[in-house]
């Protein structure tokens, strides 16, 4: 069996909270030993989290930031530093969309995609920039995941600014891995698609969002943390500038319809 030790490494993780994808990147990575500096927007989201990794003995420090605000999200990386000495990998997390911010493109506002870039893409360039120069400062080495999304793969109907934005994080992931790979520093990015995530089931009433005759299903939180995880170790010290998709096949989907409505199209054979 494969270990991945993580022991001695901090990791700043940005949108730790709220019992979804955060939190179990959070535990994953502290399973692997790494020490976390966990950062939500609320003071109840950070001690969720803190409080479940001191439940079975992993170290947590939480940071209280709000990164849709710049003169917050530009402190981050300093205030980490202070109070931890050091940060070896970044995982970005935090982002997603709001129920208001749905809707055709001819009738989104500009306050949507100016809120819905803060949330998704501006702060990733920041946190991810001012990491990489404590990283470079120190000698180099380093790690870095971003999260994209299924949703900037192709089109993102309804939800154009938030598949613009995540489109710009694989974009940016791309840069910041080839600016950065002189100094040792990997960066690259997690595309999940539907993702069983305590909000996502409570919309759906606790149905698959995404179960159809074809087999599709929705990933767990796991999944896209064990994704995180080997992006993080030396098993991908080979690997940058790539943006990973994990969505058990949901982006192959046609647009026209799954092979269920296409097989339901198909000529009927004569009875005999």
């Amino acid at each position: 069996m494969i270990k991945i030790d993580l022991s001695g490494k901090v990791v700043l993780i940005c949108g730790a909270g709220a019992g979804g994808i955060g939190s179990e990147v959070s535990r994953t990575l502290a399973e692997a030993g790494a020490t976390i500096a966990a950062l939500d927007h609320s003071e109840e989201l950070n001690a969720a989290t803190r409080e479940d990794l001191a439940s079975v003995g992993f170290r947590c420090e939480s940071f209280l930031a709000d990164l849709m605000v710049p003169e917050q999200s530009g402190k981050v990386v300093d205030e980490v530093l202070a109070r931890m000495g050091r940060i070896d990998l970044v995982v970005n997390v935090a982002g997603g969309t709001r129920h208001h911010q749905w809707g055709p493109l001819e009738e989104s506002p500009d306050s949507v995609f100016a809120d819905v870039f803060a949330l998704n893409i501006t702060y990733v360039m920041r946190v991810s920039a001012d990491a990489a120069r404590h990283m470079i400062a120190r000698g180099g080495g380093g790690a870095i995941v971003n999260f994209a999304s299924v949703s900037a793969l192709r089109s993102a109907p309804y939800h154009g600014p938030y598949g613009a934005a995540k489109a710009g994080v694989s974009a940016i992931t791309e840069t910041m891995a080839v600016e950065w790979a002189r100094h040792g520093i990997r960066v690259n990015a997690i595309a999940p698609g539907s993702v069983r995530t305590p909000r996502v089931m409570q919309f759906t009433q606790g149905e698959d969002p995404q179960a159809d005759p074809d087999g599709r299903r929705s990933v767990s939180t796991r999944e896209i943390a064990n994704g995180v995880l080997f992006l993080l170790s030396d098993l991908a010290s080979g690997i940058t500038g790539q943006t990973l998709t994990i969505d058990y096949g949901l982006a192959l989907g046609h647009p026209a319809g799954s092979l269920f409505h296409w097989e339901n199209m198909r000529p009927k054979p004569a009875q005999s």
